[in-house]
């Protein structure tokens, strides 16, 4: 398994369009560019929360790595900042009208609908761990 990673020491939100290309390009690399909106659009969701969030819109720590295993993309992104389950946000109500809806939660939403798994995990001494899974067709998305 060949794992491509990608690690900001300092990341920001003016990041995002380089997080967001490397997938896009890692993808392209596998033959797999079927997988682009998904997978774009999980990532910058995660990724912006962490640095929006996780650093308080500070600079900090961000790797993202991806790598094809089976027929599964996997993408984890790690962090060291605040700790912050995506599970732990309630799923909002998307049939309420949009005037009635509460503010926020979408993202995090859309990011579980268009990935096949998200699992976190928080350590002390590593951080923040967020694995994303997408299951392919088969190998090469074939």
């Amino acid at each position: 398994m060949d794992r491509h990673i990608l690690t900001i020491e300092k990341a920001v939100l003016s990041d995002l369009p380089r997080i967001v290309e490397f997938v896009v390009r890692w993808l392209e690399s596998q033959g797999l560019d079927q997988y682009s909106f998904p997978l774009e659009t999980a990532v910058d969701e995660a990724s912006t929360n962490v640095i929006k969030y996780a650093y308080h819109g500070e600079a900090g720590f961000f790797r993202i790595s991806c790598e094809l295993q089976g027929h599964e993309i996997v993408v984890i992104i790690s962090d060291r900042g605040k700790p912050f389950d995506p599970n732990s946000v309630p799923l909002p109500d998307v049939d309420t009208d949009l005037e009635n809806r509460k503010v926020g939660g979408l993202g995090i939403y859309m990011m579980k609908k268009m990935m096949d798994g998200v699992r976190y995990d928080f350590d002390l001494k590593e951080g923040n761990r967020l694995e994303m899974r997408k299951t392919t067709v088969g190998p090469g998305g074939c």
